[in-house]
C-alpha cells in the first residue's frame, strides 16, 4: 500500500426472488490516523468505490488506521417471525489478505438478539471461521479466526424480535420497485414511442395506393428498352 486504500461497496443486488434492488449509499467521513483524508468516489460494476488518498502523497511504512464514516438504507430484512441484518463487513474485493476482521452492531434499544450466524470465505462460502465475543440483548460482537486471502471476506446475519423496526410500506415498496427499475421503463417508453412513430408514417406514408382495374400489357412500354 503506497498511497491509500480502495474499498468498495455494492449497492445493486438481487433478492430473493431475483428482483434488482438499489440500496443508498452516502459517504459522510473519511480519516486516516484520526485526520481528514482526501477520497474519491468512483462507480463500479454493481456499486460504488472509494479511492482513498492522493497521488502526490506517499505513505509512511508502519501501521495506519483508516476509519469511513458513511450511511446506507434498505439493509434491514423484514421477516414473517423475526427481522435481520445480513452484514458483509469485509467486502469480498480486497486484493491483499486481511489478518483479522472485527465486528461490532448495536442494536436499537428493546431489541434483543435471537439468532445470529457467521461466514468466512468467498463469496458465497458457508465457512465459519469465526468467534462471536457477545450476543446478549441488543449488542452482538464477532471476530474472525483464521487469516482471510484475497477475494474472502467475512459476514454476519443478526435477527431480533419483530415490532422494533417498522417496515416500509406498500407504496415504499412500489416506489422502490419503480426506481429499482427506472432503466426498464425508460426502455419500454422509448420502445412505445418508436412503435407510435412508425404506425402514424406508415398510416400517413405506408399505406399501398387502393387497388385498381389490372390491364395486361403485351409490349413493353414506348421508350423502355431490354
Amino acid at each position: 500500500i503506497r498511497r491509500g486504500i480502495l474499498r468498495d461497496f455494492p449497492t445493486t443486488y438481487r433478492d430473493a426472488r431475483g428482483q434488482r434492488v438499489i440500496v443508498g449509499f452516502e459517504v459522510l467521513d473519511v480519516e486516516r490516523d484520526g485526520r481528514d483524508e482526501p477520497y474519491a468516489l468512483e462507480s463500479i460494476g454493481n456499486g460504488t468505490r472509494i479511492r482513498i488518498g492522493s497521488k502526490d502523497v506517499f505513505l509512511q511504512q508502519g501501521l495506519h488506521t483508516y476509519e469511513i464514516t458513511y450511511r446506507t438504507t434498505r439493509q434491514i430484512g423484514f421477516f414473517a417471525d423475526h427481522d435481520e441484518l445480513y452484514w458483509n463487513v469485509t467486502g469480498n474485493d480486497w486484493t491483499f489478505p486481511i489478518e483479522q476482521a472485527r465486528v461490532t452492531i448495536h442494536l436499537p434499544d428493546g431489541a434483543t438478539i435471537s439468532q445470529h450466524a457467521e461466514f468466512t470465505g468467498a463469496a458465497g462460502s458457508t465457512g465459519s471461521n469465526a468467534r462471536v465475543s457477545e450476543a446478549a440483548g441488543n449488542r452482538y460482537a464477532a471476530e474472525t479466526t483464521q487469516r482471510l486471502a484475497p477475494k474472502q471476506g467475512f459476514t454476519v446475519v443478526v435477527g431480533w424480535q419483530k415490532g422494533i423496526l417498522a417496515p416500509p410500506t406498500e407504496g415504499e415498496k412500489w416506489g422502490w420497485w419503480i426506481s429499482d427499475n427506472a432503466g426498464l421503463f425508460v426502455l419500454g417508453l422509448g420502445l412505445l414511442v418508436s412503435a407510435l412513430y412508425f404506425l402514424y408514417a406508415w398510416v400517413r406514408v405506408g399505406r399501398d395506393p387502393e387497388k385498381g382495374t389490372v390491364i395486361p400489357l403485351f409490349a413493353p412500354p414506348k421508350g423502355l428498352g431490354p
